[in-house]
Formats: structure tokens, sequence, C-alpha cells
């Protein structure tokens, strides 16, 4: 797919969010860098204001996050920065303000809670002054833990933006102040090789699962409706080399079947010197939606029991949601458009109606997403879906082997109906040339065992691949 084709196509889907493409296009021109990282730039901006905001509903049944993981294929010079500085700049002013009023916070929390400990030492003082048989230490008691109830709760941080950071940094973080964060960064070789690594936990985030983290030297932490957009720039050597390493456990559990890749043509070569700056209207107009989110995730960082709104698809919507759906699900056949990519087409709809559900709440923000907000996030999810064929589907070789090889146990267990198993050592012995030597083997088991196909049973000998 040629970039002019993919650039048309983004315009045409943009043609439903009137405001957001007004903007888009005005970066895009102003910064003459490429119009799918502008794109990108906008859907991780508006993933990281809207998430703490909205879940989506796809069907009955189905609610969940709309936090992205975004990852923008590009060598340096991009102007990823400038372009990304442009989206931010407002947000991060607001940041900075909100961060100065919490500081002062801070200081009057520190206060009250010295007050607080005080008053805490003195009636415990006091309990160790009394005999545990008179009345009075068991008012005491009761008026401990009466106290107890008042402990003044520390103020959290509004501050969404995380870097260069470790799981635990972020998983602190997101425990102490805001629970609802944004993981972007210009240099994504630093994601890929930190926190991308803790694959359960960022997994958990991607669809709203609660996260439980116990440590016995220091203070655990527990996270609810807690939510991660992700938006990270890697360069294409890097990023082979990453996916050579590492790659094939990232893809087996999940991980990078959940992103929306760009991978735009360069501008570089056709940036000619001109006078052109951002038109100061529609910079405000993109401003002023930008502050609205920011005073609504501000207001449910203060009143956390406050619910999320529930963003539905109008029933058009949801008929074609379905219809796609079924599409992508009769695909995963032999000889279909995702035979090879099946765990990434097994995250392409939910992904739809996320982009769906951003889209129109940044836009409208109403409750119900109309058939052509819903067609308009599917155009710009599948042509991610395209690049991300291109770019992993074949890279690394270890999923391919994997399909091959449990199509091989299916078809060679001692009995199908009774037995479904195989000794690992006729896989060594008959199976498919390139498995039959272990060190060759094993990982492409560990893939299976990943993916939740296989079990590995080594309690007896020789050693049984069991099938799920």
């Amino acid at each position: 797919m040629n970039q002019e084709s993919t650039n048309q196509k983004i315009l045409t889907a943009l043609n439903e969010f009137p405001l957001l493409k007004e903007f888009i296009v005005e970066v895009a021109e102003t910064t003459q860098a490429p119009l799918e990282l502008v794109l990108a730039s906008a859907l991780s901006t508006i993933s990281m204001l809207c998430q703490p905001l909205i879940d989506v509903k796809r069907s009955e049944n189905m609610i969940g996050p709309i936090s992205l993981l975004i990852i923008i294929i590009a060598t340096s010079g991009e102007r990823k920065s400038t372009v990304e500085s442009i989206f931010l700049e407002y947000i991060r002013k607001y940041v900075r303000e909100a961060l100065d009023l919490h500081r002062r916070e801070l200081l009057s929390w520190s206060i009250r809670l010295e007050a607080w400990e005080a008053k805490k030492r003195k009636i415990i003082k006091d309990m160790s002054n009394t005999l545990e048989s008179e009345n009075e230490y068991q008012i005491l008691e009761s008026t401990l833990l009466r106290h107890q109830e008042t402990k003044p709760e520390r103020p959290r941080a509004f501050n969404p933006f995380y870097e260069d950071s470790t799981t635990a940094a972020l998983m602190k973080g997101m425990t102490q102040d805001m629970p609802w964060a944004a993981l972007m960064s210009s240099e994504g070789i630093s994601v890929l090789k930190g926190v991308f690594n803790d694959y359960g936990k960022i997994n958990a985030l991607w669809t709203g699962s609660p996260i439980e983290v116990a440590r016995s030297s220091t203070e655990g932490c527990s996270l609810n409706d807690a939510r991660l957009t992700i938006g990270i720039m890697i360069q294409p050597d890097i990023l082979r080399d990453y996916l050579e390493k590492k790659g094939d456990k990232a893809r087996s559990v999940g991980l990078l079947s959940r992103a929306l890749v760009f991978h735009p043509n360069s501008t570089q070569g056709t940036r000619f010197i001109n006078d052109r700056s951002i038109n100061k209207e529609t910079l405000a107009r993109y401003n002023s939606r930008a502050h609205s989110l920011l005073e609504k995730c501000m207001n449910r960082l203060r009143d956390t029991s406050t619910e999320k709104q529930i963003i539905s698809f109008s029933s058009s919507a949801t008929a074609h949601w379905d219809e796609t759906y079924n599409k992508i699900e009769s695909e995963l056949n032999e000889g279909g458009m995702y035979e090879r990519s099946k765990d990434h087409a097994s995250k392409l709809s939910e992904n739809i109606a996320r982009v769906a559900a951003l889209l129109h709440y940044f836009e409208f923000g109403n409750e119900t997403i109309s058939l052509e907000s819903l067609k308009s996030a599917e155009i710009i999810v599948l042509e991610c879906s395209r690049t991300f064929r291109k770019e992993f589907t074949f890279m690394p070789s270890i999923i391919s082997d994997a399909e091959i090889l449990y199509t091989w146990i299916q078809s060679n267990c001692k009995n199908p109906h009774l037995f479904n198993w195989v000794d690992k050592n006729e896989i060594l012995r008959k199976g498919p040339t390139k498995f039959r030597i272990a060190s060759k083997l094993n990982p492409i088991l560990d893939c299976l065992v990943a993916s939740g196909k296989v079990i590995i049973n080594d309690k007896i000998r020789p050693v049984r691949i069991e099938l799920r």
C-alpha cells in the first residue's frame, strides 16, 4: 500500500471528526511530518486524556478500556518530538500547574499527618499506663480505633507522564498518585528493554484487570481501575534487533499483538523552509477540548469513586461491529488473511472499538458511537493491521514454527480421543526435521506453553507434551 493511498484513507476516515481532522492536518502541514506519525501522536494523546473517563461497550457483556498501545517505526529526524510537543504543550502546562498545587497540598498534609501521629502516640502512651482490666483502657482502645479512621489521606499528584521508567516505579506511581498513566518515549528501545518485559502487568493494564504486587522487603501495591497508554517511536534496525531477541515471547503472550503499528514513509528531503506557523484558532479549539477533558480527569482523581462513562454503539454500529468480528474470524482459517497472525487478528475487533470510542468521545462527548464513527475507526485500525503483518508476521519465525509444531502434535497424539499427548522424545525422533534438536525444540515448546496451547508434563518419564 503506497503512502499516498494510506494518507487519503486516513483523511477520509477523519472526515467524521472535523475538530480533530483540522488539527491533525494543521500539525502535519506546519511541521511537514508524515501524516501517519501525526495521527499516531494524536491517538496516543487522546487515549491518555480519555482513559480515566470512559470505557467502551462492544456487545452486551463486553465492556472494557479504551487505552491504546501504539508503536511508530521511524528513523531519527522524522520530527516526532516536534509533533508531540504541539499535542502535549498545553497538557504539560496543565500538569506543571497541578504539580505546583500538589506540592502545597503535600506540605499541608504533612503538617496534619504530624499532628495526627502525635495524637496517636499520646493515646497509645495513655493505654500503656492503664491496666487492660480497667474501663478506661477500653475507652482509650475505642478512641484509638476511631482516630485511625481519621488519618489524613495523602493527596494524589496529577501527572500521567512516564518515559524511561522501571516497572516498579510505574506501579508505585500509579498506586500512590494517578492510576491512569501514559508511557511515551521517542526512544522506544528503553521501553522495550524496560517496562515492556513485564508482560503480565502490561497485559493486565491493557485489559483493565486488577494488579496485586506483594513484596517481602517493601510495601506492595494494589491497582484497580488502572489504565495505561503506551506510545513509543523506535528505529527500524533497533526494532528488528528486539524482535529477533525477544519478539517471540512478546508475541506469544499477546503483548505486541495488541499494538497499533505505524510505519510512515519519510518526508525528509521534501521539508523546505517556509514561514508557516500553526493556526492559533485551530490550536485554541484543540486546547479547549483538551482542557475540558483534563478538568474531568482531575475531578476523577479527587473522587476516584466516580464511575466512568460507558460509551456504546448505536444499533447499526453494533451490527456492523459483529459483522467485522465474524469476517476477521473467518480469515483465521488456512489460506486466510490472518492465518499467520492469529494472535494479532484476535485483538483487531477490540482495537477498532477502542479507537472508535476515543475518536467519537473526543469529538462529540456523547455516549453513542455512530456507524460512521465506527467505520472510520475501522479504516485506521485495518491500515495499522497491514503494517503489523508486513513488519511482524514473518519475524520472528518462532510464531510460525509454533503453529507448525502444534499442528504436528495434534496429528500425532497417541490416541486423540483417549490420550491427548505425545512424548517429547517422539518429537525429537520423528517430528518435523527442524525440531529434532532439543536446543531448537525447547523455545518452540515454551512459546506454545505461553500461548496456552500445551502443557509440558515433566512429572513422568518420558516427558509428555499434552494438548490443553
